[in-house]
């Protein structure tokens, strides 16, 4: 289960009118989510067919770092945690295969859980 941060309980204290928006963009954050785990399901599924090598895949560096970004702003530290893995993963010259596997399947397990 994918959990937020107690940082954020603090928002509690905003206008009723600013929680009300704040919780309809973290919907918007969590079906962006949905969205990119079927992105990156597809990247992944596109690299075995292709049986390609590891490489620093463009694509997927950026949907981990908006992702860890994005998580951050609205509490899910996990998520964002995952993500930034994926990120400095990918960012090695020759990373390997297991490292790659386990960074993007706890990444894959966080953003099922939020769905």
């Amino acid at each position: 289960m994918v959990s937020q941060s107690k940082g954020i309980s603090n928002l509690d204290q905003l206008p009723d009118e600013a929680q009300s928006r704040i919780a309809k963009l973290r919907l918007l954050f969590v079906a962006r989510c949905q969205e990119n785990l079927d992105q990156i399901r597809q990247v992944l599924d596109e690299r075995t067919a292709a049986d390609e090598p590891a490489t620093q895949d463009p694509e997927l560096i950026k949907l981990a770092h908006s992702l860890a970004g994005a998580s951050a702003i609205f509490g899910y530290q996990e998520l964002g945690l995952a993500a930034s893995r994926v990120e400095s993963t990918l960012r090695q010259d020759k990373y390997p295969d297991a490292d790659f596997a386990l960074a993007i399947n706890a990444l894959i397990e966080q953003l099922s859980a939020l769905g």
